[in-house]
């Protein structure tokens, strides 16, 4: 929470003989600077025990990564004006950084007892926070259920139909209007939920595991063949040594398209995180995935008017393997933005002799979440997405592509559980291979219940 925090000046005025270093370490905070803060009462030790300069001193080396500092001046503080709420909710918030959280958990419940607005929305999301942490020491559990619906300009990624498209070495065609690749637009609806635990086995160490089902089914005549549904699960052990979180863990999922298996995926994942400080956190994660097609029936029309024909995607088996790594920082600043900035490396080897079915995938995103608002959440996005074919196969030569795209969502939560968010993201692919080249669009509104 900014310094709405002075509003504790009207009790510290009787020390204000003595206020120039802390009126100065206050100007600091107010302009946002706590590190100089910080190191401006680094400079004057004998400032300390001081109600006003403790006060101001505590907040700055809260702020500036120095947790344990900070908790003892306000403790100091806390002494002299006991019912400051302001210097309370600083101190519990030390206790958080300090990992103290029985003790931070106490004195955020004193505070909620009469709390209102920001206070008590700050205060709710460190409890929530806790509780999350909980998860080291003792069983929890956690679900989810969530329902949408949307707009997609384009279902199956396509161009018009009866447009004109060029092939690498200067050749065209026209696709048929009525290919089951012309572009399509059509309104969406999604269910999907979820259920997620941890169980403590020994200090730092814990088992974990997760299931889950997403769907999406559309509203015109013969467009079910664009329906999908996932089923999914994983399960495995994180270690936690001091600032680093360990990963370790197997996941299956099961992808069906129009009703049909279509994609089988196992993976064997691992993750590190590290806190570098309470404003910064990064990680590094590998994956390796077999990805095992099946055989479906299929139609090459949008009205299914054409007999369906048996696909053999299992000559699209491959192995994957990724890397990824982000980088996340806080900002301690009105509304709570998050920064998040991430890349991805993967290679698609193919099984099935099939080079030009193998790729390498790579990009990067940028996101910002946002609380502009109580009870108001914000996130917006920008990411690139390159893939590399690796053979040419049918084409001149080989298919690169390079997807951009831009995303935004707004959430209003009516309570712990309940939410919604609308959400938008705009997707526009350029490749060297005409048929691949498409634009999209994608509004949507859903609701969320979260079991806690």
């Amino acid at each position: 929470m900014k310094i709405s925090i002075l509003a504790a000046l009207a009790t510290l005025a009787v020390t204000g003989v003595q206020a120039a270093p802390a009126d100065d370490v206050k100007a600091l905070l107010e302009q946002n600077k706590p590190l100089e803060a910080y190191n401006l009462g680094r400079a004057n030790p004998g400032q300390l025990g001081s109600p006003i300069f403790d006060f101001f001193y505590g907040i700055a080396a809260i702020d500036a990564g120095h947790a344990g500092e900070g908790v003892l001046a306000l403790e100091r503080y806390l002494l002299s004006f006991p019912d400051n709420r302001s210097a309370r909710f600083h101190l519990a918030r030390g206790y958080y950084v300090l990992g103290e959280d029985q003790r931070a958990r106490d004195e955020f419940q004193q505070l909620l007892a009469d709390a209102t607005g920001a206070e008590k929305d700050t205060a709710e999301r460190y409890l929530d926070a806790i509780k999350a942490r909980e998860g080291r020491y003792q069983p929890t559990a956690t679900g989810y259920l969530e329902a949408g619906l949307g707009f997609d300009s384009n279902i199956n990624a396509g161009i018009p139909g009866g447009s004109t498209f060029s092939l690498p070495g200067g050749t065209s065609l026209v696709l048929a209007p009525n290919s089951v690749m012309a572009r399509s637009e059509d309104v969406f609806g999604t269910l999907q939920g979820g259920v997620q635990g941890t169980y403590p086995l020994a200090p730092g160490m814990a088992a974990f595991g997760t299931a889950g089902f997403d769907t999406r089914f559309h509203s015109k005549a013969n467009f079910d063949q664009f329906d999908q549904a996932n089923l999914g699960g994983s399960g495995g052990l994180s270690f936690l040594s001091d600032r680093n979180l360990y990963k370790v863990g197997l996941g299956v999922s099961e992808g069906f398209v129009d009703k049909q298996s279509y994609l089988t995926t196992t993976s064997l994942f691992g993750e590190w995180q590290h806190q570098y400080d309470q404003f910064n956190r990064f990680s590094l994660g590998a994956q390796v995935a077999g990805l095992d097609f099946h055989e479906m029936n299929v139609y090459t029309t949008l009205n299914k008017t054409a007999r369906a024909r048996v696909e053999r995607t299992p000559t699209r088996d491959s192995t994957f393997t990724g890397l990824s790594a982000a980088w996340i920082r806080s900002f301690n600043t009105d509304y709570l933005p998050v920064l998040t900035v991430s890349a991805n490396l993967g290679d698609e080897a193919n099984r099935a002799n099939r080079p030009d079915l193998a790729r390498i995938v790579q990009g990067a995103r940028v996101g910002l979440s946002l609380t502009p608002a109580p009870q108001w959440g914000m996130a917006l996005g920008a990411g690139l997405q390159e893939t590399n074919y690796k053979a040419r196969g049918a084409f001149a030569s080989s298919r690169k592509d390079q997807a951009y795209s831009l995303d935004g969502s707004l959430s209003y939560f009516y309570s712990k559980q309940m939410s919604v968010r609308m959400e938008a993201a705009v997707t526009q692919q350029q490749s060297n291979v005409g048929l691949f080249e498409y634009d999209r669009y994608v509004v949507g509104v859903k609701a969320r219940y979260d079991f806690k």
